[in-house]
């Protein structure tokens, strides 16, 4: 008789502004198979649960975090050298702020990663990581997903920083400032940086509201 299980893979992903690093949370597997190794925190479905109700335990579980973006990335499926065993699981990517991260709510086998050095992980984690990236940058030209990884308050040089992380590419400082500047929907605070060794520059923060504001086709 062959067991059919349902699980669930989380890409969770955090911008870590102070060394400029887009960040993978993994977790040390304590069982086999695959012990000693880390993957993606992940968990079965329970028969009366949705996949996203599993995902978004899972991501309170590792981070201590609820209403954070979540989205499905991909389904997938597997056969255990066993055969006895069918699997198929579904990958979630989540973006975290690390404003909000507590050492209290970080779990003991979990670790951050950069995403460009994270160790060589079993089962297809590592194509589940590679893919949820993609999607990442795809996103971020079509919608402002980059501001749930941001902290809610920033300069305009570490929004140019992301990019850069992201894309892996030098931009003109002139060129994007007056870009970004154009839209409507960054705002300028009255507030400035504090504790940096150059000129503090002003911070901004996203509007929701304008930017559903100025999207809208009608």
């Amino acid at each position: 008789m062959i067991h059919f299980k349902i699980a669930i893979d989380c890409v969770i992903v955090g911008y870590d502004s102070q060394l400029n690093e887009l960040k993978v949370l993994l977790t040390e597997r304590v069982n086999e198979p695959q012990k000693g190794k880390w993957a993606l925190p992940g968990g079965f479905v329970k028969k009366t649960e949705s996949f996203e109700k599993t995902a978004a335990s899972i991501l309170l579980r590792e981070t201590g975090m609820t209403n954070v973006y979540l989205r499905q990335l991909k389904a997938y499926s597997l056969t255990d050298a066993s055969q006895d065993n069918r699997i198929a699981s579904v990958a979630y990517y989540s973006l975290v702020k690390f404003e909000n991260l507590t050492d209290a709510s970080r779990q003991q086998y979990s670790r951050w990663f950069p995403w460009n050095g994270i160790p060589t992980l079993p089962f297809d984690h590592g194509k589940k990581v590679a893919f949820a990236f993609e999607k990442i940058k795809e996103l971020v030209r079509l919608e402002p997903v980059v501001y749930h990884l941001l902290p809610t308050k920033f300069p305009l040089n570490q929004l140019q920083r992301f990019y850069e992380a992201l894309y892996n590419i030098k931009i003109d400082n002139r060129n994007f400032r007056k870009k970004i500047l154009k839209l409507p929907y960054i705002e300028r605070l009255d507030e400035v940086e504090k504790n940096v060794s150059h000129r503090p520059g002003y911070l901004y923060h996203f509007n929701e509201k304008k930017y559903k504001e100025n999207s809208s086709p009608y």
